[in-house]
């Protein structure tokens, strides 16, 4: 497989895709930062300071990779003159630029992990029994994460990455924990943001029998979470398809991914602030039909037979648009999705 695609076009094409890959992360870095730091009154009183952070970092690493992609075909193509040419530069799995961004794919992977589940801890009111396995787990790929640059840097051979057996039982560990950590803590994110939001419609009146309902905030913020969760762990996937296929595909598909992280965080603060700020607070619907009464016109001599103006009544209820702001059905669990995000 490899052979069909050397590794000097596998190097050429991962830095174009990645190139692409990261103006799309530009754009919604801009449209992140601005939703933490302003609202439609200006700069925010309270900064989720924590949520800055992360989107710092993972600029940092983000825009390295690329960096260093670049280097690293400028030194392959343009300042190695030795023996082997281009490919045996690429083929230098030890070289600090090959070991660097082996550190950027490891680390923004834990970064992206360690985001899942923070989330999942949060939306649980801080429930360290729940974060429990997925702590765990991600400590595995913190071990597997070590491993891998540990043997990147020391090997000091010919080879690449998709290639080296020392490397395998590693890589194929930490994808498929990566994997299986994506599944559960968005499984467990979604599910305890479906048991709110039906705690909370339930005592939500029907506009009438059969009628559908309008959907809440929380289920577009479910919604949000598992598209931006899929598309991460869909390249996670197909990384790891490429390892095992053992293809110099992996280059390109593992340099998307390093930004395809970036880009799912900031896409989820960029929805949940799109969605809070585009519906309204309050809904209304009819708890009962209209009643129509006629109102006669008084006189002096009585009621008058005159037919008058028709008045009609009726009895309207306010449905909770926004379960956060709801406060018969836990309101702490209710607004710990926001601060999760």
């Amino acid at each position: 497989m490899s052979e069909k695609f050397p590794v000097t076009e596998a190097q050429l094409v991962a830095l174009f895709m990645e190139a692409v890959t990261y103006g799309i992360y530009v754009v919604t870095f801009t449209r992140c930062a601005y939703v933490l730091f302003f609202d439609r009154q200006g700069i925010k009183q309270t900064i989720n300071w924590p949520m800055v952070v992360v989107m710092a970092l993972m600029a940092i690493f983000t825009t390295l990779d690329l960096a260093l992609g670049l280097r690293h075909n400028l030194d392959a193509f343009v300042f190695y003159h030795g023996a082997g040419g281009a490919a045996a530069e690429f083929d230098n799995i030890s070289y600090w630029v090959n070991v660097m961004k082996t550190v950027d794919t490891q680390v923004m992977s834990l970064i992206g992990d360690a985001m899942l589940i923070y989330r999942c801890f949060v939306i649980f009111s801080h429930s360290w029994a729940i974060a429990f396995v997925p702590l765990l787990m991600w400590l595995a790929d913190v071990a597997c994460s070590v491993m891998i640059i540990l043997i990147t840097a020391t090997l000091h051979t010919d080879t690449l990455i998709s290639q080296q057996k020392l490397l395998k039982p590693f890589l194929y560990s930490f994808f498929a924990v990566t994997i299986a950590l994506n599944f559960l803590t968005t499984g467990l994110i979604v599910w305890k943001i479906r048991k709110i939001n039906r705690g909370t419609t339930s005592h939500v009146p029907q506009k009438t029998t059969g009628s559908r309902r309008p959907r809440t905030r929380l289920e577009h913020v479910i919604r949000i979470i598992i598209e931006s969760g899929m598309l991460y762990t869909v390249f996670v996937i197909l990384t790891f398809a490429c390892e095992l296929a053992g293809s110099n595909a992996i280059y390109g598909v593992s340099d998307m991914m390093v930004v395809v992280v970036g880009i799912c965080f900031n896409l989820i603060i960029i929805r949940v602030d799109s969605t809070v700020a585009g519906t309204s607070s309050f809904a209304v619907d009819s708890a009962a039909p209209p009643a129509s009464f006629p109102l006669n016109l008084m006189r002096s001599g009585g009621v008058s037979h005159t037919r008058g103006v028709e008045v009609v009544i009726s009895r309207d209820v306010d449905r909770v648009a926004d379960p956060i702001k709801h406060e018969s059905y836990k309101p702490d669990e209710q607004r710990s999705y926001w601060d999760a995000v």
